[in-house]
């Protein structure tokens, strides 16, 4: 990482680039009116033509626009729009669409990323809303957090090229330092003064995870504190709550860094950050993207609970789990509602042997069985192995914490087999060597306690 005070004019920061894929960039036309064809032209060759000019990209347009809904959650608003962008995509063989829409009051367009690949690449969560708002004649610093953005939603995990797309955010625009004065308020308003803010604090997140070094998260963690600095919550509800997300994230992902001595701290920090998150992402509102931060929370607890040995941590992850389901019902949403049972029921499995305790058990067996209507084995065989896996695992704890109810070994047995089974069959022959040590444990705990049993009996 650059250290503070060298000289980042040394260098073009954008040759920083260079060695990384090339990323093909489709671009929609923005969703809204113009005073003519000539200004659309304009401000689409405001963007396009500057940044071919630079490393590693290429842009090109697509005469079409994608439409968002207004009504219902935030997801269900652009579920068709991203349906017909990953078509555009898959036509023309690009990484990147940008599609966006006018604001006349900001004198700008909102431009949003769908990646090409769905996963861990795209910018945030939830995730296809990520955008940033141009000006329709933007300055050389909107442009350079613009290119930076592309390259985080689009490049490959590896961490050499997350610190090159950080080093050049810091070298070009400097958000800590830089980017206010490069933003100048006759061209580029408030509103997308703070966006390209939001978005740089967003950038540098994304390359922080990616990094190795615990130090990547310090210029990310200054970047959101800027940007919360010259945000308006009231007026930009949606895009304080899609930023904030991401500071919450920050914190939670700090704490995989091993050399991370404040674990619990920024465990606290990135939870407070997510309830705040909820009260824009409500879950009357914004029913899906509420019930997703729920599960975010819950797995933030239930990592820390696991780190740490804390089975507190491990029933408020359970609680959270739970939340979720408010939304994710069996249901509407079937594999949502099996997703965070079965995430529940491995937490509340944990938290039973942590504590040696049968309720979190019996708990835990009850969910996985549940989970089973939904990941059944001709629909979701991998799904429905793990979970006879696991709860075979749990019913085996329970007997060999009260062997006189010898009905729950009988049933762990059948549940490792149906779950070897299907290992054996796909060749996963490590998970079939794992198997194959728990029924013999599971088989020596059944005869001791059917000769427990005789000798009852005979006594």
């Amino acid at each position: 990482m650059r250290e503070e005070g060298e000289d980042a004019d040394a260098q073009n920061p954008a040759q920083l680039m260079q060695g990384i894929s090339d990323v093909n960039v489709l671009i929609a036309e923005p969703d809204g009116k113009f005073a003519s064809d000539e200004a659309k032209a304009a401000l689409l060759q405001s963007i396009i033509g500057p940044l071919n000019e630079r490393p590693g990209l290429s842009l090109r347009l697509i005469n079409k626009s994608l439409q968002r809904s207004r009504k219902g959650s935030l997801s269900d608003q652009i579920e068709a729009s991203i349906g017909n962008g990953r078509k555009w995509l898959e036509k023309e063989k690009c990484d990147l669409l940008m599609w966006g829409e006018v604001s006349l009051e900001d004198q700008a367009v909102r431009w949003y990323f769908l990646s090409a690949v769905e996963g861990e690449a795209n910018l945030g969560m939830p995730a296809k809303l990520e955008n940033l708002l141009v000006p329709f004649d933007p300055e050389k610093a909107t442009l350079d957090v613009l290119y930076a953005a592309i390259f985080a939603a689009t490049s490959p995990h590896h961490s050499t090229q997350a610190l090159k797309i950080g080093e050049y955010l810091l070298g070009a625009v400097d958000p800590l330092t830089k980017l206010s004065s490069g933003l100048t308020s006759r061209k580029t308003s408030p509103a997308a003064k703070t966006s390209a803010m939001g978005m740089c604090a967003v950038v540098l997140a994304n390359v922080a995870r990616r990094a190795q070094e615990l130090g990547w998260f310090d210029p990310a963690v200054k970047a959101f504190d800027t940007w919360e600095s010259l945000v308006d919550k009231d007026k930009t509800p949606i895009e304080w709550a899609l930023v904030k997300n991401h500071q919450g994230w920050l914190y939670d992902e700090m704490t995989n860094h091993e050399d991370d001595d404040q674990a619990l701290e920024h465990i606290e920090k990135a939870i407070a950050i997510f309830e705040e998150v909820c009260t824009v992402l409500n879950e009357k509102q914004h029913p899906l993207e509420w019930a997703s931060v729920q599960m975010r929370i819950a797995g933030t607890c239930s990592k820390i609970g696991r780190k740490m040995n804390d089975s507190d941590y491990l029933q408020k992850a359970a609680r959270y789990y739970k939340k979720s389901m408010n939304i994710y019902t069996q249901a509407a949403y079937p594999l949502n509602w099996a997703d965070a049972m079965s995430r529940m029921a491995k937490t509340m499995m944990l938290h039973g042997q942590m504590m040696k305790g049968a309720q979190s058990l019996e708990q835990a067996g009850v969910a996985f069985q549940a989970v089973l209507k939904v990941y059944t084995e001709e629909k979701y065989p991998a799904l429905w192995a793990s979970t006879q896996n696991n709860l075979g695992a749990t019913l085996f704890a329970l007997a060999k914490r009260d062997p006189s109810t010898p009905q729950w070994i009988n049933h762990a047995l059948i549940c490792f087999d149906g779950a070897r089974r299907y290992y054996e069959e796909t060749g996963k022959t490590q998970m079939v060597h794992v198997i194959d040590k728990n029924i013999s444990k599971a088989q020596d705990l059944k005869d001791q306690i059917e000769e427990e049993l005789a000798s009852d009996l005979l006594n």
